[in-house]
């Protein structure tokens, strides 16, 4: 009888200790207490001395005048990190496809090398695009990439688009990150990983590819103003997603 009782309040005890245990991890990965907040790392002295342009500057007489110019989707001091092996790259332009005469998006090596280079055409409508590299170009873990992405609005003067310019850097995935990812591999969450992590390529695609298919999800609506305020473009947070941008053939 005093065995019995004895293992009853053990056990009372480990269910307890279990509980106790569980509710924090338990609400680490509850979707509804994610916050998706970008944590910009401090460069190092490998990224000092490569400049980014994100507001976009050039042909402004031959462009319709607008309130918020050509801009680039990236923090003004991360090196750009992604952990993908195709990265997508994000851009806000005030142009109308009937405003323009094209674009041309180029991904060179620190040695100024193309690595890929592409012309398209704006959708029909203003808005934030973007401009994924293809499969049949893998960047290399920790190397650099330089990329320019370039409008023309007048077909006679190809020799002075509005241009933007970033850098964009492939790293892998720490253990313990890649671990915590397969723990809990929700959309949200994964972005709040990444965000929290650095790696803006990866963080910011994959949420507004969720923005895009659920444009009045009151959630990430929320999501994509705070990870757009992190770096200081809260301006272009009620922008449309227009989607990616067609390559010439």
């Amino acid at each position: 009888m005093i065995n019995k009782k004895i293992k009853h309040a053990y056990t009372i005890i480990l269910t307890s200790l279990c509980i106790t245990y569980m509710m924090p991890v338990m609400a680490y990965f509850d979707s509804s207490n994610i916050e998706i907040r970008f944590n910009q790392k401090e460069v190092d002295g490998s990224s000092r001395g490569r400049p980014s342009k994100r507001v976009g500057t050039g042909s402004r007489g031959e462009c319709p005048p607008v309130k918020v110019p050509v801009t680039a989707l990236i923090p003004t001091s991360n090196p750009g990190l992604t952990v993908e092996e195709h990265p997508t790259f994000w851009f806000f332009v005030p142009y109308q496809f009937k405003n323009t005469s094209g674009g041309e998006f180029a991904l060179q090596d620190e040695a100024n090398n193309d690595v890929y280079r592409t012309s398209f055409k704006l959708p029909e409508t203003a808005g934030i695009v973007s401009v994924s590299v293809p499969s049949t170009v893998t960047l290399e873990l920790n190397k650099s990439y330089q990329w320019y992405f370039k409008i023309y609005c007048s077909q006679q003067n190809l020799s002075n688009p509005v241009f933007v310019r970033g850098w964009v850097q492939r790293e892998a995935l720490k253990p313990d990150l890649e671990r915590l990812l397969q723990v809990d591999n929700t959309p949200r969450s994964r972005i709040a990983i990444y965000a929290k992590n650095g790696i803006w390529y990866s963080a910011l695609t994959e949420l507004a590819k969720l923005h895009l298919a659920e444009p009045k999800n009151t959630v990430l609506i929320n999501d994509w103003a705070n990870l757009l305020r992190d770096v200081d473009l809260e301006n272009l947070a009620q922008q449309p997603i227009v989607g990616e941008v067609k390559s010439y053939p």
